[in-house]
């Protein structure tokens, strides 16, 4: 069965690289999250606040964002 999008190159490219976005945000981004927020909620809510505005995460849906998010430690 063909995915909705089709074998659009230019969609395959596009979730390549938003899956390679948020990789940096992770890699970067949450640990200096972490390191100036006063605990691990203040730090997580840091990091949803970018999440929420950043395409690259909006494409995986509210939900999952919030699950993965919960996840960080």
């Amino acid at each position: 069965m063909m995915p909705r999008w089709g074998w659009n190159p230019f969609v395959w490219l596009v979730r390549f690289w938003h899956a390679r976005q948020r990789a940096i945000d992770v890699d970067i981004l949450w640990p200096a999250c972490r390191d100036q927020a006063i605990d691990l909620d203040h730090a997580r809510a840091a990091f949803a606040l970018h999440a929420s505005h950043d395409p690259a995460w909006l494409e995986l849906g509210e939900e999952t964002i919030g699950a993965y998010i919960g996840t960080l430690e």
